[in-house]
């Protein structure tokens, strides 16, 4: 993938031939689902599943049948997944989206913060420390 999702979605508002934009954007679609999507950030990681779990706070038990498929993870806990694995705020959206939420949006407050911790690289326990001087609960637990 080479151009951003903006740049697509130009193209295509700009587009009269649905054909024509497919065929001339082949290798720019994101065909992967939430749990393919989540493997390969595992891998592209670095990490071990270990550092990963203690990161995101999430259980043991939890995180391997997220890996195998057997459960749909909340908004919050891919949140959570995207500190453990150290995502860019693109990324964390792009796993947002392939699990079937939405994106960050900044008139929410929370929402804000989040995006904002994203983009500055904090970890999920300062994070946590935003969120709760802003009256929201840590999204740790």
């Amino acid at each position: 993938m080479h151009k951003k999702t903006g740049e697509l979605d130009f193209e295509l508002k700009r587009s009269r031939n649905i054909h024509h934009y497919i065929k001339a954007n082949e290798g720019e679609f994101d065909d992967k689902n939430f749990y393919s999507l989540f493997k390969a950030f595992i891998t592209e990681s670095g990490k071990t599943k270990a550092k990963i779990i203690a990161d995101a706070f999430v259980s043991v038990p939890y995180f391997y049948n997220l890996l195998r498929g057997e459960k749909r993870p909340t908004r919050d806990i891919v949140v959570k997944l995207s500190f453990g694995l150290g995502l860019s705020l693109e990324d964390s959206e792009r796993l947002l989206k392939t699990a079937g939420y939405g994106s960050f949006y900044v008139r929410h407050k929370r929402d804000a913060i989040l995006k904002y911790a994203l983009e500055n690289n904090y970890n999920l326990t300062e994070t946590d420390e935003m969120l709760g001087k802003h009256g929201f609960s840590i999204i740790s637990e």
